[in-house]
Order: C-alpha cells, then structure tokens, then sequence
C-alpha cells in the first residue's frame, strides 16, 4: 500500500488546497494529511486566521482524505514511521534541503526509508496568500 503524506496550514481552504488534496490522492492508496498547529504556522508564517481545530474539520470533510491530525512539532520523522510514508507530498512554492529541514528530516532518513518527494505545482489564480490581499483591499 502507498501512503501519501501532506503537512500544510490550509488557511483560508480553497480550490488550490483541493487540487493539492486530489492530485496528492492520485498518487497513491492512502492520503494522511498533518494540519500544522497555530503555534507551529505563527513561527514560520503568520497567525492563521482559521484555528487548527477548525481546519482540521475542514480537511477531515474532503472526501480525498483518508486520515488527519493537528502535529505540534516541527519533526515529522515519528509520523513518516508510524504510517510507513511512501511519497511526500508538497506545493512546489519549497523544494529540497529547505523543505527537508522545515520538517525535520534529513536527505539520508528519505533515502533509508524510501521515500518518494513530489512537489506538485499550485493551482493557477489561487492562494491564501492572494485571498488575504483581495480582503486588505476591499
């Protein structure tokens, strides 16, 4: 069986984040998704506006997600483990050493547990990032 494996925010959910979900789906038997804490995101990103355990109900809902979690840390080594992670999946905005970092695993874990990387690329005219621009604006 392959587990797909995605860690994200998915603030503000929309059709980019369904894209990501489904094409992740895609790839593989079984999509497990980690929603990263409010505390986690406020260290690399902003404060959500949307808070985790919300999100994480928006997430359980899609009908692409087999399995989802709020994670409080950044190492995600026990997680990869414990669900025997074939493929990682992220949005293609952070790719290779940086990303691995973030998320607190080395080239060599990768490479032991044979593990597959894919950054799929994002949904065109579409990002929180972008939704939160257009509501400053209005």
């Amino acid at each position: 069986m392959k587990v797909v494996y995605i860690i994200g925010v998915f603030d503000l959910f929309h059709t980019g984040h369904v894209e990501l979900l489904r094409r992740a789906k895609e790839l593989g038997d079984k999509l497990v998704v980690a929603i990263n804490s409010d505390d986690i995101v406020e260290q690399y990103k902003r404060r959500p506006f949307i808070d985790e355990e919300n999100r994480l109900k928006v997430i359980q809902a899609c009908k692409y997600v087999d399995e989802a979690f709020v994670i409080r840390t950044f190492d995600n080594k026990d997680v990869v483990l414990k669900y025997g992670v074939s493929i990682i999946v992220h949005g293609n905005d952070w790719v290779g050493d940086s990303y691995l970092e973030q998320i607190k695993l080395t080239p060599q874990f990768i490479s032991k547990h044979q593990i597959e990387l894919i950054y799929l690329p994002y949904t065109k005219g579409i990002s929180t990032s972008e939704i939160i621009q257009k509501i400053k604006n209005s």
